[in-house]
């Protein structure tokens, strides 16, 4: 089966950031990759928050890109939004936001994502696990 590049005829990188910046591209989000703290990110700029009581709510969403993405991917997202979503804090339990390696305007969630490693439509998969935080959130 071939990936939703090929189908368009570009190639996705196969690993990293790149593949994960190519494949939110290909889903057609404002997307911009960054460095900080020796870390690699994938940035989507308006990303419309899907599900929730943040529901609608326009923010910038920080997704970690390891190295080896699609097989692995970030146990946390990064959230900049005016106000912020959530005060910086922890609720056991319940969730734990804390300071952000993307500066001090951003907001980092610590949530493990269930991952299985699989590949072809990677993005989409971590897209519907980040909308199942924010529906808990």
């Amino acid at each position: 089966m071939s990936s939703s590049s090929e189908r368009s005829g570009t190639v996705a990188p196969a690993f990293g950031a790149a593949h994960l910046h190519a494949e939110l591209e290909e889903l057609g989000y404002a997307v911009t990759m960054v460095e900080a703290a020796q870390q690699s990110f994938v940035v989507i700029t308006a990303y419309v928050v899907p599900a929730g009581q943040f529901a609608d709510r326009v923010i910038d969403l920080g997704l970690p890109a390891p190295p080896d993405f699609p097989n692995t991917v970030g146990a946390a997202i990064h959230v900049r939004a005016t106000p912020q979503l959530h005060a910086r804090g922890h609720v056991k339990d319940v969730r734990n936001v804390i300071d952000s390696p993307l500066g001090p305007e951003w907001c980092y969630w610590s949530h493990r994502i269930p991952w299985a490693g699989e590949r072809a439509g990677a993005a989409a998969r971590l897209l519907a696990h980040v909308a199942s935080i924010f529906e808990r959130a």
